[in-house]
């Protein structure tokens, strides 16, 4: 599988998806297959598809109609393959769980077919007559898309999460959340560039002695299916003003990767006691405020 630059996807999509949270970042963890496009930092799958102007149709407005429906329809299908590519842990794909579970498959084929057309002009809404794209061989182009959470709902194991906490029984002044304390660690940051790591939907950090210091056990499956396991960037000033680890997160350096599809980053056994330390009471790790920096 290939991964993209911003430019390469542009090329490859036929323009820059800009519309409201579809947008690449340069930054961006994309990865690319055939028509589709898989972004892990963002969460969104996308995919085009074409449809071709018929000339039996009575008048241009119905050429139009039937040829979005038929670019949609292959949108659809290329949508699919994309979804069924994604990464899921270091050793399963989305494609690997429907084949072993038809309930996921089933599952995963919906939510494809209830995929969004995407707002091509940023105008912030979907409009058959505007959010399409008129090809030099008179016939149409679409894109449409999904979220990963969706999918992460279906395809994530059902055990081996950190249980829920209990129902809270505070008032709500006592639950409020305080300000953080000053030198209080907000995320971490686990720069991996150089090691070939990939994203995927649920990686782990693991130590040389391939404990983990971060997975399915630190966090509930609620969370990691609402919030995402880990976010992706390639450039560490930006990591450390994304709102999933901003204030003072811990950076730490990856040593190396494990794991068939290489998403899963090994971390020195120095700094993982460090992540622990700074982790007591659950105050980053069970709230998915991880980082992950790639190439």
């Amino acid at each position: 599988m290939k991964k993209l630059t911003l430019g390469s996807l542009i090329l490859v999509l036929g323009s820059s998806l800009t519309a409201q949270g579809w947008g690449w970042g340069d930054n961006d963890a994309v990865e690319q297959v055939n028509s589709g496009a898989m972004n892990y930092s963002t969460g969104w799958v996308t995919a085009t598809g074409i449809g071709a102007m018929s000339p039996l149709a009575l008048n241009p407005g119905m050429a139009r109609a039937t040829a979005v429906r038929a670019a949609k329809m292959d949108a659809m299908r290329n949508l699919l393959e994309a979804v069924m590519a994604i990464t899921v842990t270091s050793e399963t794909t989305v494609r690997a769980s429907a084949i072993e579970n038809d309930v996921i498959k089933t599952s995963v084929e919906g939510m494809v077919k209830g995929a969004r057309m995407l707002d091509l002009n940023g105008d912030g809404k979907v409009d058959y007559s505007s959010d399409i794209r008129y090809l030099s061989d008179t016939s149409i182009e679409v894109e449409m898309g999904v979220h990963m959470s969706g999918i992460s709902s279906v395809v994530l194991p059902p055990t081996g999460f950190a249980a829920a906490p209990p129902a809270a029984t505070a008032t709500a002044s006592e639950a409020a959340p305080a300000a953080p304390k000053p030198g209080t660690i907000t995320g971490l940051i686990v720069d991996a560039r150089g090691l070939g790591i990939r994203p995927a939907m649920s990686p782990k950090v693991l130590d040389q002695s391939g404990g983990a210091v971060y997975g399915p056990g630190n966090f509930t499956r609620e969370y990691a299916v609402k919030f995402g396991v880990a976010g992706y960037s390639k450039d560490l000033a930006k990591a450390q003003q994304d709102p999933r680890v901003v204030g003072n997160p811990l950076v730490i350096k990856g040593v190396g990767v494990q794991g068939n599809n290489k998403t899963d980053v090994v971390i020195a056994n120095s700094d993982a006691f460090k992540i622990r330390n700074a982790d007591q009471g659950g105050q980053f790790l069970s709230n998915c405020k991880v980082m992950i920096l790639l190439d």
